[in-house]
């Protein structure tokens, strides 16, 4: 309590807001429905501060680009829930190509550390990534239930027959040799195979896009979290301020 004592609100956010410590004039982040505070990194804060300018909305033309590629739900757990993730290549204005990209629809402001972020303003062209996953895949991976500690496995195989090992929600394959395009579920159990599948590489360079709107996982988890079917609201809120 007395640590939250020594944060005094400095910026009220487009969602959300921003705090001050006192003592260390380090930046916090209080989430629009007030229930969590996340440190914010000082090469962060700039960021943060672009993104609360205006509104972040996506072209028509990259909406339904974005909606036939498809998102990669959150796990049965919960964990991504806040945000509607997407799989693809970017490509912005400036030129730059990002062949490893993700889309990224969230209602707060871009503040996780671990994440390379960039503001879906500068999105020019989005089309599918030759190392993204296939969509089935992909949902595969998010509903694995964990089976180890921190392991929750799904098997895939390439046409060649060899097999690989998902753990937990996985957008990317990078793997030489192999297409991830062409990775299929396979059948079985990861700890009665012989020889033991390999895990899949994945891409270390994933950018973020990040884009204004509610996920929608909250809503659609009461019929089937990722269900091709699921309401499609979210995309309406692409393109306007919540």
């Amino acid at each position: 309590m007395s640590r939250i004592q020594q944060l005094v609100h400095w910026i009220e956010l487009r969602r959300g807001s921003l705090h001050q410590c006192i003592v260390c004039s380090e930046v916090w982040h209080l989430d629009g429905n007030a229930e969590r505070m996340t440190h914010v990194h000082p090469k962060r804060l700039p960021l943060v501060l672009e993104w609360n300018k205006a509104e972040i909305v996506l072209p028509p033309s990259v909406v339904i680009t974005v909606e036939s590629i498809g998102p990669t739900p959150p796990d049965s757990y919960g964990n991504g829930i806040e945000q509607r993730v997407t799989p693809c290549e970017v490509v912005t204005h400036s030129g730059e190509r990002f062949r490893n990209a993700v889309i990224c629809v969230q209602l707060d402001a871009p503040v996780q550390e671990h994440m390379k972020f960039r503001l879906g303003t500068e999105i020019s062209q989005v089309k599918e990534s030759l190392s993204a996953l296939p969509r089935k895949v992909r949902e595969a991976s998010s509903r694995a239930p964990e089976m180890r500690m921190g392991f929750s496995p799904t098997l895939i195989v390439m046409p060649d027959n060899r097999q690989f090992v998902m753990n937990g929600m996985t957008n990317f394959m990078e793997v030489p040799g192999y297409a991830a395009s062409e990775a299929r579920l396979a059948d079985g159990s990861y700890f009665s195979e012989i020889p033991t599948p390999s895990l899949i590489q994945t891409p270390n360079d994933v950018t973020f896009f990040v884009v204004d709107g509610d996920p929608g996982w909250v809503a659609e988890a009461r019929t089937v979290v990722g269900s091709t079917s699921a309401p499609k609201r979210w995309l309406r809120k692409l393109s306007r301020r919540e």
